[in-house]
């Protein structure tokens, strides 16, 4: 199998590194730009890249996704499998530039790197047996879960930002734990294991007990956490996280558009 990647930024590289273990695949890529990595070689151009490879990754960004569309819809394509984790362009989209081609579009997100990723999956052409194959491949880099296309703006703010949406709450507490005294490394180390810890609770409990009681449970009745979680539910923080949620789904929507 020969996957190809158009553009290696972080998203690129970070499913490389997912699928680079996998000794039944080569790899190619192209960039503009031009930006070397020793593991995987560079081709030299777009046709290249097309010629050599059975399934095309789609990495740029949005703003230049025309540019590329532009230079291979005119190569053959015939066989090929595209794949787009591009956030806010359809299926649709694709067809119009490319013709009758296999089309996959998911949304993963950078911990695909490690085999964590909840990837959305999404294709015209179910029957191609290439298809298969990278959702095979997807599946071993995390959970992939099959949605209807209208559902990739939600899955987009809730699981592809999610992760910077998450670190932003997490940076609230590491900049307390600089209060009493701790350096970088030992809030870091601490953090992590608060959230190594709160990752463990939450998965050998969470078939038995919802979110709700879980969290009730740590809190004594009149105690800091129960303080803490009123203050929580006051200051309405769980609307406040929707309407970013909110903000982070219409702008795909605006950009589908």
């Amino acid at each position: 199998m020969k996957y190809g990647f158009i553009g290696f930024g972080n998203l690129a590289k970070a499913i490389y590194e997912g699928l680079k273990k996998d000794e039944s695949i080569d790899f190619l890529y192209f960039d503009k730009n031009k930006i070397e990595n020793n593991e995987i070689n560079l081709a030299d151009s777009l046709e290249k890249l097309i010629s050599f490879s059975d399934v095309i990754w789609i990495c740029v960004k949005p703003q230049n996704i025309d540019e590329v569309l532009n230079e291979i819809k005119n190569l053959n394509l015939e066989g090929k499998v595209f794949v787009s984790p591009v956030a806010g362009l359809s299926i649709d989209f694709y067809e119009k530039n490319l013709g009758k081609v296999s089309i996959v579009r998911i949304m993963p997100n950078l911990a695909i790197a490690y085999g964590k990723s909840v990837t959305a999956f999404c294709v015209n052409h179910k029957e191609d047996l290439l298809v298969n194959n990278i959702k095979e491949s997807l599946e071993k880099l995390g959970k992939v879960v099959e949605i209807e296309e209208k559902d990739f703006d939600l899955f987009t703010a809730i699981f592809g930002s999610g992760p910077a949406f998450l670190l932003e709450v997490f940076k609230v507490f590491k900049d307390r734990m600089l209060e009493f005294g701790m350096n970088e490394k030992e809030a870091n180390e601490s953090l992590s294991l608060l959230i190594d810890g709160t990752e463990t609770y939450f998965n050998k409990n969470n078939e038995q007990k919802s979110i709700s009681v879980l969290t009730e449970n740590i809190a004594s009745k009149g105690g800091i956490t129960e303080v803490g979680l009123k203050a929580f539910r006051d200051n309405k923080i769980d609307e406040l996280l929707n309407k970013v949620l909110n903000s982070a789904r219409d702008r795909s929507k605006e950009m589908t558009k």
